[in-house]
């Protein structure tokens, strides 16, 4: 599934995090109630990894670069005019398939993911391996990593992003108790960063797809009296409560996840 590719000015925003959300309001309409993947990407895409990695020791600019070529590789073009040489047909890379181009993705993310535990650059490369390994259906692989990252506490936003991951997986895999245990922990956790009406809409279709309608309607009802009165998930949190209290009151079936 595709993520929006930003420019640097936009990667350094005041709220990365919060922007990157913002971009994602057309992904959620047209989702219904699924969790997306393509949501932590994306968030980690603004976030810039921290404005553009910046945040990483000068003595790590070599990681900095293979991080950049793999990121670029995760969300090359597929054509079947590219080259053997990604880089055949100008500045930005091209491969023949998704599967040619994760492939390269993950060799990058590899060699990052194999460094030192104690590198931010080593955790983030291990997160977008993880990533990468979903899309090559390497899921087993990807959880070990997703997981590794998720206990790290070296970098909380990261973490938190990979937890985003496995609740995602675990929510599309049927494992509703898993997915409703991380969002719920996340929610409670007063360390995490990312933007409570979020991962409260996130639990609400947890929920909703086990039977449980009225959790779900109060946390959305928690969820929409916190918080700036205004606000583009203030919104989408009201418009899930209000489609939720029509289905209850019609006695309609709560939908489940895709396989």
């Amino acid at each position: 599934m595709g993520t929006t590719k930003l420019t640097r000015k936009e990667i350094l925003t005041d709220d990365p995090v919060q922007e990157a959300l913002l971009r994602l309001v057309g992904f959620f309409k047209a989702n219904g109630n699924k969790i997306g993947i393509a949501v932590a990407v994306a968030v980690l895409l603004a976030a810039g990894i921290y404005g553009g990695l910046y945040y990483l020791d000068k003595r790590d600019a070599e990681g900095q670069k293979q991080l950049s070529r793999g990121m670029s590789f995760f969300h090359a073009e597929v054509t079947p005019d590219a080259k053997d040489d990604p880089f055949g047909n100008g500045p930005n890379p091209q491969f023949r398939s998704d599967k040619a181009k994760f492939e390269a993705a993950a060799k990058e993310f590899s060699s990052l993911a194999s460094g030192p535990s104690y590198s931010k650059l080593t955790i983030v490369g291990r997160y977008y391996l993880g990533l990468t390994q979903l899309q090559l259906g390497k899921n087993k692989e990807a959880i070990q990593n997703l997981e590794s990252v998720a206990n790290n506490s070296r970098d909380r936003t990261v973490g938190f992003l990979a937890k985003k991951v496995l609740a995602t997986q675990y929510f599309n895999s049927g494992n509703y108790k898993g997915a409703q245990g991380i969002l719920d922990g996340m929610l409670k956790d007063p360390q995490c960063d990312l933007p409570k009406e979020d991962l409260s809409l996130e639990l609400a279709w947890v929920l909703d797809a086990q039977g449980k309608r009225d959790q779900a309607i109060q946390i959305l009802k928690d969820a929409n009296s916190q918080g700036p009165e205004f606000g583009t998930f203030k919104q989408k949190v009201a418009e899930e409560l209000e489609r939720l209290q029509k289905s209850s009151k019609s006695g309609s079936k709560p939908k489940s996840a895709s396989p």
